[in-house]
């Protein structure tokens, strides 16, 4: 069993440094060494591409570029980091002064550098590369930044423009393992490779015959990681190492870090500028270092939770609310008035806050509803500090310096009633500073660290929000700081040139953190607030999946602390109507809308679709999350009582939150137990929204019919967050043993015509047919859908998802009493 109290103190501190210097020692005999044999014949330099905001592909965001700098240097290799100018520039980047060169960000590459690194290649040069090299193309915008132009195999080939590193195909879906020569030496590291998903392999039929592979890792017999030696007259000489290795592991960024320097050494020698013994002393140094926590069958912790509900609950709000608009006022004073609203509504909802129109409206619909009576309006926001000074203690001040450190400030209010404020904010409101936090964090990883094991025990850890620091002004920060949650971030790829940003460290710190969590812990806010500024949606939602936490977006909300004090036991949905008489020659098709997991979506964005003349007039499945009615009851109830019969509203996404099935709970002991837990949860969540389906994502048919055990009460499933790429109808439509139904979507979203096509696409001339139509809430208006619907005209019956699975199910019953 996997204790999450990773060892700390004194002793780990001494033994660490002992460690750190004992490889110190190794490496500076080791580079005396290399010191010697450079007298004889040219050192071995190798570049390593580091670009910031350089995006990932099939490779772990935390792979760090100076990482493998720095272990190559550990062991004496003349390493140093070449940006995208660099390596474009063949004065700079060359044979003459670079033996190897080190591509550590997947199937991403620079598009401008291209041509100069097939230059490079072509004179012998040695590639070093992970993922699935040269099949992702990345230009830079001056608006967009860098982008990824989508997958090409082409320039990973063989031809007058290929780079020549080969192909690649599917593997044979067998356990992982290392080749039996183990050129890398990776036995050394004791890991347990079979732990990694199935991966794409070298094909290797697209090497010309000449070429000599040796096998690292195997799927099968099929190599996943490989040395490649060229011998054919386009690459002769060169010697190029694939060290792809799926990235679903706590530690996959170490050991493709470790992979890559490994494999730049074994590169060397088969160039000849290295001996075999010199290689040997290297990896003996590499197999030393430390590698990051393994987190496997952790036990999480299981304190009870603090309210009988998923999301926190506060009490009923007053009935006369003090209300300011703070729309127009600067970003610092947006923070305090948010904090202090957090800590004055802990004790009864007192403060709501307008920034926005939709903040108006729901105030306004809270009065209709008989929730809050007639507000004391407060012409002076920085006043209610003055009316509410009683109920805090005082200032805590972030440091400008260390990026996350606005958020541990915002757990430090929670914890001892402080405002969040500058300096300038404390000494204009006469309020006293009792936490200083400039100067006291080396960067985020430490900042974090002080969360994890300095903070965490006063905060309640069923309770989370990721929220970058910019945003803090979002409004979501109150609800957390009511309920003591717990407020962190991790920087992206994009925003390593932020002051003490350092993702990999950053991640192990939050790993830690969810370790530390209980199970269905709730992790509010959002993991993206732009391409590469957080580790991003995906990996984001994986993470806490693995750790049996539930994401629920919401990093743009506002006043939680006061929605949350209604109290609403259940909702019904309006009463359908009975679905048509079954036609075999029709196809029936229900629209589920995207994105309703997402909380901020409800406060003002779905409100636009329910105020559209054509509301009504199309049957759509409005995916919600469903503890919006632990957190804004008040919205609930509008959109319940707003929803016409050709409304029905889903359970979305995946559950009760946010999570992707395949990882959940991938590091408990007891996985099975947190699966039915978190089922438990959305079925009792379903009853009370009065959801008859949910939507599934990041899910195939196995893990589509495994959620579907879970919950056996529901009849059938509405699948996939877009189009998945199953090529026949049963692929898409089709019923479970269990006799529940599913429905995949068969559809990606866009323009009606769009629409209309992939829907003819997918289902040709089946008769009768039962579709789920995916479509893009961000991208897709009503007038889109009726556009696609008079396109395909009146063989294309459109209706509920209550009514697609009765129909189904009477052509199947009918069908059979025929036969």
């Amino acid at each position: 069993m996997f204790l999450p109290a990773l060892v700390d103190g004194v002793l780990t501190a001494t033994f660490m440094k002992f460690q750190r210097a004992s490889m110190f020692l190794c490496g500076m005999v080791l580079a005396l060494s290399l010191h010697g044999y450079a007298r004889a014949q040219s050192a071995p330099r190798v570049a390593v591409y580091e670009q910031r905001g350089f995006p990932y592909y099939m490779v772990s965001i935390a792979t760090s570029p100076a990482h493998v700098v720095a272990d190559l240097r550990r062991v004496g290799i003349a390493a140093e980091s070449l940006d995208t100018a660099a390596l474009a520039d063949p004065a700079r980047f060359n044979i003459h002064r670079y033996a190897a060169l080190v591509l550590p960000y997947g199937n991403t590459y620079p598009a401008s550098a291209f041509a100069n690194i097939r230059a490079f290649h072509q004179a012998g040069g040695c590639l070093i590369l992970s993922g699935v090299p040269f099949t992702h193309a990345v230009i830079y915008d001056a608006k967009r930044g860098w982008v990824d132009e989508g997958h090409d195999s082409a320039p990973a080939l063989f031809g007058p423009q290929g780079m020549g590193v080969g192909g690649f195909k599917d593997g044979p879906q067998a356990p992982l393992r290392l080749a039996p020569q183990d050129p890398l030496g990776l036995g050394a590291l004791h890991r347990n490779w079979e732990q990694t998903s199935h991966a794409q392999t070298l094909d290797v039929s697209t090497l010309p015959p000449e070429d000599h592979v040796i096998p690292i890792l195997v799927e099968g017999e099929e190599p996943v990681a490989a040395i490649i030696i060229h011998h054919d007259s386009a690459f002769n000489g060169a010697v190029d190492v694939w060290t792809h290795l799926p990235e679903n592991r706590d530690d996959s960024a170490w050991d493709t870090e470790q992979m890559l320097a490994r494999g730049t050494l074994v590169a060397l020698v088969e160039k000849h500028l290295l001996t075999p013994q010199q290689m040997r002393k290297a990896f003996a140094v590499l197999d030393r270092l430390p590698p990051p926590p393994i987190y496997r069958d952790v036990v999480l912790p299981n304190p009870p939770r603090p309210y009988p509900t998923l999301q926190p609950k506060m009490p009923p709000p007053a009935e006369h609310l003090y209300v300011a608009e703070i729309g127009n006022l600067p970003f610092a004073q947006k923070v305090l008035l948010y904090s202090l609203q957090g800590i004055v509504n802990r004790k009864k909802p007192r403060i709501y806050l307008i920034a926005q129109d939709s903040d108006r409206f729901w105030l306004q619909e809270m009065q209709k509803q008989n929730e809050t009576g007639t507000p004391i309006m407060v012409n002076d926001p920085l006043s209610l500090v003055s009316r509410f000074r009683s109920e805090i203690n005082g200032v805590v001040v972030p440091d400008p310096k260390v990026y996350v450190s606005p958020d541990i400030a915002v757990n430090i209010a929670a914890i001892d009633n402080l405002v969040v404020a500058t300096p300038q904010l404390a000494k204009q409101l006469h309020l006293p500073i009792r936490q200083d936090l400039r100067g006291r964090f080396k960067n985020d990883a430490d900042a974090l660290h002080y969360l994890n094991r300095q903070l965490l025990p006063h905060l309640n850890p069923y309770l989370a929000l990721c929220l970058d620091p910019s945003i803090l002004d979002s409004g979501a920060i109150d609800y957390i700081i009511a309920a003591k949650g717990i407020t962190f971030w991790i920087t992206g790829p994009r925003a390593q040139n932020l002051p003490g940003a350092d993702m990999g460290a950053e991640l192990e710190q939050v790993k830690y953190l969810f370790a530390h969590m209980p199970l269905n812990a709730v992790v509010h806010g959002f993991y993206w607030h732009g391409e590469g500024i957080g580790i991003d949606e995906g990996p984001g939602v994986a993470l806490a999946s693995r750790f049996g936490k539930i994401t629920t977006v919401s990093d743009y909300v506002a006043n939680f602390s006061v929605y949350s004090g209604v109290r609403l036991a259940r909702v019904q949905q309006p009463h359908p109507s009975a679905p048509p008489p079954l036609d075999r020659s029709k196809v029936y098709l229900s629209i589920t809308m995207s994105d309703g997991d997402n909380l901020c979506t409800w406060r003002d964005f779905f409100r636009r679709y329910f105020e559209d003349p054509l509301h009504g007039s199309i049957p759509i499945g409005w995916g919600m999350g469903p503890t919006l009615i632990d957190c804004a009851p008040t919205w609930v109830q509008w959109y319940y009582q707003h929803a016409t019969p050709n409304d029905e509203f889903l359970c979305d996404v995946s559950g009760v939150g946010y999570i992707y099935p395949p990882d959940w709970a991938m590091a408990l002991k007891n996985r099975d137990a947190a699966f039915r837990s978190f089922y438990d949860l959305t079925w009792q969540y379903m009853r009370r929204m009065d959801m008859h389906t949910l939507r599934l994502m990041g899910v195939d048919a196995d893990a589509i019919a495994k959620v579907a055990s879970y919950l056996p009460q529901v009849s059938f499933i509405m699948a996939d967050y877009g189009y998945q790429g199953e090529r026949s109808y049963d692929q898409l439509t089709y019923r479970l043993p269990s006799g529940q139904e599913v429905f995949r979507a068969v559809t990606s979203g866009g323009s009606g015509e769009t629409l209309a096509n992939e829907i003819r696409q997918r289902i040709g001339n089946v008769r009768p047919a039962f579709i789920n139509v995916f479509v893009m809430n961000w991208s897709t208006k009503l007038e889109d859908l009726r556009d696609m619907l008079k396109i395909l005209g009146p063989d294309y019956v459109a209706v509920t998802p209550s009514q697609l699975a009765a129909l189904y199910r009477e052509s199947i019953t009918t069908t059979t009493s025929a036969r």
